[in-house]
């Protein structure tokens, strides 16, 4: 039987091989320096991030300092809460919103002021009533406060209150011993939806 004898490997061979692994190795070596080198052409990057800039977008945000739809904004054309936006549920500022529906609803209040009655001089002594001051709100609203304006010192409202939904009804006490004109009761009105829905208020026109 013949016997194989390993032969040993030629210089030449040797050689190749080694020169086979510094070539892999260098490329290796010089691509991760390629990957790895930071970039330090501060003006070519602003230059092709201004170049970018348009044709880039955000589309959803939470949280933005400016956005045309943001859950929360300091400017937004659209968002739940906002600083100031053209439509909000919130705003501090807004073109339409929920809050300032209500405000301009509020600023919608209607003062009535009612039959102006004179009180008597008390003769003396105690007080004199006058007779009944009534205030009616207009049609389509209801009482949502009361007030009242007595003439002078010395004349007390009494008994004002609420006497249906849309009239306020009151009378005026004279301590003094000299008539007194120019008393009347306020009825504060506003519309009809704001007592059982206050988030409904219905601005008069």
């Amino acid at each position: 039987m013949f016997k194989h004898r390993l032969r040993a490997p030629s210089p030449a061979f040797v050689i190749s091989l080694i020169a086979l692994f510094l070539a892999l190795g260098g490329t290796s070596y010089a691509t991760a320096k390629v990957i790895l080198t930071k970039h330090t052409d501060a003006k070519a990057d602003t230059t092709l991030v201004k170049k970018l800039a348009p044709s880039l977008s955000v589309k959803h945000a939470k949280t933005a300092n400016n956005a045309t739809n943001a859950v929360n904004a300091t400017n937004a054309v659209n968002a739940t809460h906002a600083t100031s936006a053209d439509s909000a549920t919130n705003a501090t500022n807004a073109t339409t919103a929920q809050t300032a529906n209500v405000a301009k609803a509020i600023g919608a209040v209607t003062y009535v002021k009612g039959t102006v009655q004179d009180a008597p001089a008390n003769g003396g002594s105690g007080f004199a009533e006058s007779t009944e001051s009534d205030a009616f709100c207009p049609a389509g609203t209801v009482v949502i406060g009361t007030a009242s304006h007595a003439n002078d010192q010395g004349v007390e409202v009494s008994d004002v209150l609420v006497a249906t939904t849309t009239q306020v009804s009151g009378f005026f006490d004279n301590f003094n011993n000299i008539d007194e004109p120019n008393n009347f009761v306020i009825a504060i009105c506003a519309a009809a939806a704001s007592v059982s829905d206050p988030s409904g208020f219905i601005p008069k026109s």
